[in-house]
């Protein structure tokens, strides 16, 4: 046995030295100091299956504190010190079944831990938990998170920032000196909490007990503590799927308890379950129809169903009952922006930004979005600036501020932020950029859209549709013999691009350029054949070149293809009078008489 207890020494000393690597100074002090006073726990029922494992701690020299699950079942359990030291537990001293500990006499002697104060404990204090699991001394360091109200002003659990695996469950929390503040249980990798070591201490350690091995057997998880533990700290620990479990339990056996009913339903909620998160709301109603936070999950669930109407007005009720809670606006806001009443959603948006909200990106960014729609420009534009201040990066927000700013003439704003998309997002920069030339094509600031649309062609030079754009907006600045070549070298990319062969044809009209238009627009012909706007154009470009035979048959085909159009059918009265063909002349006149009585009169006019 000695040659035993040496070995175990030995590996201890190697494991410390390692841990001189990892640890915190502070962290080893507590193992040297505080490791004889931890036990592991290892119990069996009465035929020999082991029902329970985990860690515990001294109280007293034959005092331990372990998780009363993890022994409610067996008729026998044995600690061992991480020294090596082992005693079998001979007596159920006190139980505490509110917080799952169990204080029991051993055989033998270990050393006692120093006990703390958890009252002093804050958010943010370093806390370290010492257990052995598998043969190896872990302590675990992390933080206090919160303190969590299991039952207001009686219960209270310790929430914790370190891993903690389900052997570690009865390990001691140490706070930074090494004493003990805390228990801690385990019971999944997200259901892990301390309980504070006032509730240890207040336990009756002078009792003299029962023996353990007549003590009552009963399934500590399965009882209406338990139940309540398990299935409460879990539903505030955010860990949906065990919450239910147990509070399924614990429902069963206190059918009349309101919290129960609304934390399951909002475990319920959080499993995305909607039909049985709504039947433990209605349930909680049915016994306190006040009740603000059955109401408020009652709208949170009704909302989910798009069951918008009845969202608002439990939404609404909760408000009224002084619900504590600043998510209610913005789900409200969501409710009346569905049911289209959106001065109301504008209303509760701007409530949960005002109350302070952890996070108010999402609810500026629907508040600009309702203002938007309400047709609130100045509003909208003001809400979206709100946003970006939390978030200046955002592609959306900055890109519907630009759009707006633009459409409200603000465009020197509009194009500073388009620009600086651009700059953010690289390849969506010639959309921004088209943004600026279209914004300004409309402002009919043809400077500022040449500039944009030559950003547009440098970004993509051999971008047809780039190269055509650039072309109209130097025809619309009137730089006519610079719209000529863009289009040239559009053309140059794209030999059938009909639209550029079209309005190069326009631009050399617009310069007289009469012979150079109808090639142009008979590349267009052949290009659209059945387009009559390209044979009418053929027409009227040999009409101001004085070739009216050349004239004729284009302005005849453009005709066929569109009888009603009154400029073609003009016109080509026109060329019959000059081809001298006054028969043909009135022909069309019939036509155009039907069409376009000023028109008509002017051509009667003509025909002799």
């Amino acid at each position: 046995m000695k040659k035993n207890y040496l070995a175990l020494m030995v590996s201890f000393f190697i494991f410390c030295q390692f841990l001189l690597v990892g640890q915190t100074q502070e962290a080893v002090d507590i193992l040297g100091k505080a490791s004889s006073g931890v036990v592991t726990l290892k119990a069996w029922d009465k035929n020999k299956n082991v029902v329970g494992e985990g860690t515990g701690l001294a109280l007293g020299e034959n005092l331990v504190v372990v998780p009363y699950h993890l022994i409610s079942q067996a008729v026998e359990a044995e600690v061992t010190s991480i020294s090596g030291k082992s005693g079998k537990i001979e007596a159920l001293v006190a139980t505490d079944r509110n917080y799952d500990l169990a204080l029991v006499r051993i055989k033998g002697k270990i050393n006692a831990l120093n006990p703390g104060a958890s009252a002093e404990l804050k958010a943010g204090d370093r806390l370290f938990a010492l257990s052995e699991i598998s043969g190896q001394v872990i302590i675990t360091e992390g933080n206090l998170r919160s303190w969590l109200d299991l039952v207001p002003g009686k219960v209270k659990l310790m929430e914790l920032t370190m891993n903690l695996e389900k052997p570690a469950c009865g390990a001691p929390i140490f706070e930074a000196q090494g004493k003990v503040v805390g228990v801690a249980l385990v019971f999944g990798s997200g259901v892990k909490f301390g309980v504070p070591v006032e509730a240890v201490l207040a336990m009756n350690s002078q009792a003299k007990g029962l023996d353990f091995k007549a003590a009552p057997k009963e399934n500590y998880l399965d009882l209406l503590e338990g139940s309540l533990l398990v299935g409460k700290a879990a539903c505030l620990l955010n860990e949906p799927g065990m919450a239910t479990i147990y509070l399924e339990k614990y429902i069963k056996q206190k059918t009349d308890d309101l919290e129960a009913y609304v934390l399951l339903g909002q475990a319920y909620y959080r499993l995305g379950n909607t039909s049985e998160s709504y039947k433990n709301y209605a349930r909680a109603l049915l016994l306190n129809p006040d009740h603000p936070q059955a109401l408020y999950g009652m709208g949170l669930t009704q909302l989910r169903e798009r069951k918008f109407k009845e969202a608002a007005e439990s939404l609404e009720k909760a408000i009224s009952r002084n619900l504590d809670s600043r998510e209610v606006f913005f789900e409200l806001g969501t409710a009346y922006e569905e049911l289209q009443d959106l001065a109301r959603a504008a209303e509760n948006y701007e409530k949960y930004v005002k109350a302070g909200a952890a996070n108010p990106f999402p609810a500026w960014l629907k508040l600009a979005q309702t203002y938007q729609r309400l047709n609130q420009p100045e509003r909208a534009i003001a809400a979206f600036r709100e946003a970006l201040k939390i978030n200046p990066d955002d592609l959306n927000c900055n890109y519907n501020l630009a759009k707006l700013l633009a459409e409200t003439n603000q465009y020197d704003e509009a194009e500073a932020v388009f620009q600086k998309l651009a700059a953010m997002n690289q390849r969506d920069a010639v959309t921004y950029y088209g943004q600026i030339m279209q914004m300004y094509d409309r402002a009919r600031n043809y400077e500022k859209a040449v500039e944009a649309a030559r950003k547009i062609v440098e970004l993509n030079p051999k971008n047809e549709v780039a190269q055509y754009n650039l072309a109209i907006m130097y025809d619309r600045l009137g730089r006519l013999e610079e719209a000529v070549q863009t289009l040239n070298d559009t053309l140059a990319i794209k030999p059938d691009y009909t639209h550029a062969w079209f309005n190069l044809g326009i631009i050399y009209d617009k310069m007289k350029k009469h012979a150079e238009a109808v090639e142009a627009f008979k590349k267009y012909t052949a290009l659209a054949p059945d387009d009559p706007s390209g044979w009418l154009n053929i027409g009227l470009e040999y009409m101001l070149l004085k070739d009216f035979e050349k004239a004729l048959p284009n302005l005849e085909k453009s005709v066929s293809l569109n009888p009603n159009n009154a400029v073609a059918q003009y016109n080509l009265g026109i060329t019959y009078i000059n081809l001298k063909d006054n028969y043909s002349a009135r022909e069309v006149l019939r036509v155009l008489q039907k069409l376009d009585q000023n028109l008509a009169g002017r051509l009667a006019k003509l025909i002799k």
